[in-house]
């Protein structure tokens, strides 16, 4: 996968071109409310939203959190569409509307570096293993507890458990003492670390190296849907289809989410 700068994808260029929304979709102001966790809002939806807001004259609200939370507002409706991994979304398919759930794409965790330090090539499984074998310190999120939990996200217990494989014993990584692993690598406080691609690229002094390789399943296949008690289900479907058009591919794809790839 080829991380493409996001700073060259404008609000503009999107309002104008990518996201030309048909004149039926111009309405009285209203208002559509999405739950996301971090993988797919910083994935895209943050500049989907604004273009949304800006083609349709609907207000967006973003409810971010985690997968927890994301999952709570699609049972008690308090969203009108949710973004989630597909085996989450499975987790709450009994409230979900019938027909809505829309595939997004895999969103990769990747290596990061400090910008301006040598970019090694991760291309292969086995040139992965050895870059990370000469890491001084790999940085990676902190898991506390039972997965999925409080204090261990699915992306932690992810990143942290990869460096139980026996191809990974004498690397030398650590838990950030706070944030995740970019966070940690943009303080120095290591010399590479893995993230989620979308979370790595807020940071103006890291490089994303690329994906970990797919072998590892470091991945999460990101799904929408409308909840059945949501209160307008419309504009769920509205902002999903928006979404999803083919002209979001580049920012999709630019922010580490493949839609080419992942479960439906």
């Amino acid at each position: 996968m080829r991380i493409l700068n996001t700073k060259l994808i404008t609000f503009a260029g999107l309002a104008a071109a990518a996201f030309a929304a048909p004149a039926s979709a111009q309405t009285a102001a209203r208002e559509v409310v999405i739950a996301s966790p971090g993988f797919t809002y910083n994935g895209g939806l943050d500049i989907i939203t604004k273009a949304f807001e800006a083609e349709t004259g609907i207000k967006v609200t973003v409810k971010t959190g985690g997968m927890d939370d994301v999952k709570k507002a699609a049972q008690d409706g308090s969203a009108d569409a949710v973004f989630l991994p597909a085996d989450e979304m499975d987790l709450v398919k009994d409230t979900i509307k019938a027909g809505t759930r829309t595939h997004i794409g895999r969103s990769y965790q990747g290596l990061a570096v400090m910008k301006g330090a040598k970019i090694p090539d991760i291309s292969t499984k086995e040139k992965f293993i050895a870059v990370l074998h000469s890491a001084n310190r790999v940085m990676h999120s902190r898991c506390n507890g039972t997965p999925g939990g409080q204090g261990c996200s699915k992306t932690s217990y992810m990143l942290t458990h990869l460096f139980d494989l026996p191809e990974m014993a004498g690397v030398k990584h650590a838990p950030s003492p706070y944030g995740e692993g970019g966070d940690a690598l943009a303080r120095h406080e290591g010399d590479m670390a893995v993230q989620n691609i979308s979370q790595i690229m807020k940071w103006d002094n890291l490089v994303v190296v690329g994906p970990i390789p797919e072998e590892y399943g470091c991945y999460l296949d990101g799904v929408a849907a409308v909840p059945s008690k949501a209160a307008h289900q419309d504009l769920g479907r509205q902002f999903i289809k928006y979404a999803t058009q083919p002209g979001t591919f580049p920012l999709w794809y630019s922010r580490g989410i493949d839609p080419r790839k992942g479960a439906q």
